[in-house]
Order: structure tokens, then C-alpha cells, then sequence
């Protein structure tokens, strides 16, 4: 799955308030210029056809609501960036990320600490 800048926001929008019509989307959108109300109904459909959102009618009005989750979306993503840039090494996002200077010695602590619960929560499945 890979998703446009536009379509991002658009998912961004629906996650947060959850089903909306392609009025809210529209004013929620924080673009510079911004998107004619027909342009957003056209981004809905086809994120729809991709089985990104789905609708319902009511009253002739579309209400939209997201098809898949946050985390599905994020997990796909981050696959795609790990297999396509980093040859599908996990381990070479890692050393990525820590070499970059956007990690100061906070976020690097909590790195540590999700790893380690990540290590014993598969140390728990293993024991099961």
C-alpha cells in the first residue's frame, strides 16, 4: 500500500475524528492552497476503490471512515521503506536512524526501553 502526501492527510483526518464527510475533510485539510470540495470527493473515491476508506449514505451525504488502521498503514509503510532503501534489513533502519543527529539521549533511552519489552514480551511467547 502506499499512499500519496494527500491521501495521508486525508487518512490522518479519519483516524482522528473518525467518519466525516467530504465537507469536514475539506476544512480539516491544512494545505497551503486549499482543495476544491469536488477535488477532495475525487481523492475519497479513489482511496476508496484502493480499499483505503469506505462510505455510507445518508440523505444523499457521503460520510467516509477509514478502512485500515493506523498501525496496518504504518507497518506497511515502514515494510516498504525497510525493503526498498535498506534491502529489507530492519537492523539497517536502526543504525540509520541512530547515526542521524535527529536522536538525542532521550529518544535513544526510549529506543532502549522498547526493545528490551520487546525482547521480553517475545521471550513470553516463546515460554508459551
Amino acid at each position: 500500500m502506499k499512499l500519496s502526501g494527500r491521501q495521508l492527510a486525508i487518512m490522518n483526518i479519519l483516524w482522528e475524528r473518525g467518519e466525516s464527510t467530504v465537507a469536514d475533510v475539506q476544512s480539516a485539510l491544512d494545505v497551503e492552497r486549499p482543495l476544491a470540495y469536488s477535488t477532495v470527493a475525487t481523492v475519497l473515491t479513489r482511496m476508496e476503490k484502493k480499499g483505503l476508506v469506505t462510505h455510507r449514505v445518508e440523505d444523499r451525504v457521503y460520510f467516509y471512515q477509514p478502512a485500515i488502521t493506523r498501525d496496518g498503514a504504518g507497518q506497511s509503510l515502514i515494510g516498504d521503506v525497510i525493503e526498498r532503501i535498506f534491502g529489507g534489513s530492519p537492523a539497517e533502519l536502526v543504525n540509520h536512524l541512530l547515526e542521524s543527529e535527529s536522536i538525542d539521549s532521550t529518544e535513544l533511552q526510549r529506543i532502549k526501553e522498547l526493545v528490551r519489552k520487546h525482547e521480553a514480551d517475545q521471550k513470553q511467547g516463546d515460554s508459551k
